[in-house]
């Protein structure tokens, strides 16, 4: 009996131990982020199980070849850090791109991670909050903390949920090929008080007394209305072009008229190529594809998010660029430009592998081998550990943080959100824009025209 109790008496200490065990760690035989001290590297720890069941997640984004060669190549390594799971990427061109996801999303069949246009997030979450993810929910997945708090307040929070995690510090910008302005005499201001709508039109006509084929801006009709039009119109209004809790249009017709007819200016007088010469290079952040923009002998300057600065840059290596000021007007109720970010990357609540989606964008935020993969290609990274490991590359030095440091230091415009940045109503922007550079009607007429559309607009959506 003796024999037998002390069997008994192991047996029952060999379970007492293993059930200490199980309760010192997580019952699915993971350990949350908390409980590895963080996930600062990007290492989910719930990755590292022994067995798991074959992952397969869509990652959907647009951008130019730089932004996706990068992103393939930090897929590929997470891929190879954790071989269960697999990443179908989904890429290509700006266009049409908040169309196919509107359709993806109201049919259930969006991908489990989508890079998102700021200006589309506060649309989509009122016509249906459950589309997102909460981040906050998953904080056990991802390290949130190496974002800066008030930037994520201000960058895909809404109503207190983390519905998307900003890409970059980013923001609409000028930059110019110093090496042709030298040649040409063209000196840009050094100060945002110098730089007013009226000196672009003045150098304009500088660059044309010393080389009548050769522009001073390189734009299309995308960037026309981003960076020309909403900031013209918000510096002169002070209000966004849609005042969202009205659902009233922000400016009247003779301010519209104002803003067309400056734009006519910019063509008239040759400070923009005519939008026929730069059509087949003006969608999906294209415009450093032109083969004239990379000979580095027609274009001087060109607006463009901070986030495609290096791209713009890396296609004429043999010129030096600078980052310029954007205009301003002397009595602007408004900066007009602002320091926002380029894009925020959402994961969908109909995804069946929410968890993997997370821990894929903890490693694409949080771990130094894919910040040293993407580095700047979504302009300055919006982490501790982005930044960190760009500082050490060099990256922090170049032509994208110095946009971002004059973006931060000088503007502090209204960063329009809402119903004015859906796709329909740009593409109502964009072919005034295109009337006007067609000389299709005049700028009273095309202003017309163009508030009846866009009241048509706001209309549907009451």
């Amino acid at each position: 009996m003796r024999k037998i109790s002390r069997v008994l008496a192991l047996v029952m200490c060999v379970i007492l131990m293993a059930g200490l065990c199980a309760c010192g760690s997580d019952t699915t035989g993971t350990t949350t982020a908390a409980e590895a001290g963080g996930t600062a590297a990007g290492e989910t720890s719930a990755a590292l199980d022994e067995k798991h069941d074959p992952v397969t997640l869509r990652f959907m984004w647009w951008g130019g070849d730089e932004r996706a060669e990068a992103t393939l190549k930090a897929i590929e390594a997470f891929e190879a850090k954790y071989d269960w799971i697999t990443i179908e990427p989904e890429y290509g061109s700006s266009d049409g791109y908040q169309e196919k996801l509107t359709t993806q999303l109201s049919s259930g069949n969006a991908a489990d991670i989508i890079q998102m246009g700021p200006g589309w997030l506060p649309g989509y979450v009122k016509s249906n909050d459950n589309y997102f993810i909460d981040f906050n929910d998953y904080a056990d997945r991802i390290d949130l903390t190496t974002f800066e708090s008030s930037f994520l307040e201000q960058n895909g929070n809404i109503g207190g949920k983390q519905y998307g995690l900003p890409t970059g510090i980013s923001g609409y910008s000028f930059i110019y090929n110093k090496t042709l302005a030298d040649k040409a005499g063209i000196l840009f201001p050094d100060s945002k008080e110098e730089m007013n709508w009226d000196t672009l039109i003045e150098l304009g006509k500088q660059l044309q007394a010393y080389d009548s084929s050769a522009y001073l801006v390189d734009i299309g009709d995308s960037e026309l209305a981003a960076c020309i039009m909403r900031p013209y119109l918000l510096q002169l209004t002070g209000s966004t072009m849609v005042v969202d809790a009205t659902a009233e249009l922000g400016f009247t017709e003779e301010e519209l008229v104002q803003c067309l007819t400056y734009i006519k200016d910019l063509y008239d007088n040759k400070v923009i190529p005519p939008l026929a010469d730069i059509a087949a290079y003006s969608s999906g952040d294209s415009l450093q594809t032109d083969p004239k923009w990379i000979s580095g002998e027609t274009y001087v300057g060109m607006f463009l998010s901070s986030s495609t600065a290096e791209v713009a840059t890396a296609a004429c290596p043999d010129c030096e660029f600078a980052a310029g000021y954007m205009p301003v007007m002397s009595s602007a109720k408004n900066d007009g430009f602002y320091a926002n970010c380029p894009q925020y990357m959402c994961v969908s609540k109909s995804s069946e592998h929410i968890e993997e989606a997370v821990m894929f964008l903890d490693y694409f935020y949080n771990s130094e081998e894919a910040a040293e993969i993407l580095t700047t290609v979504r302009s300055v990274p919006p982490t501790s550990v982005g930044q960190s490991v760009c500082a050490k590359l060099g990256k922090l030095e170049g032509i994208a943080k110095d946009t971002v440091d004059i973006l931060q230091a000088s503007y502090h415009g209204t960063n329009e959100m809402g119903m004015t940045t859906e796709e329909e109503y740009g593409q109502i922007l964009r072919d005034m824009i295109s009337q006007i550079a067609y000389g299709q009607g005049t700028p009273e007429e095309v202003a017309k025209n163009g508030i009846t559309l866009m009241q048509n607009f706001l209309d549907s959506k009451n």
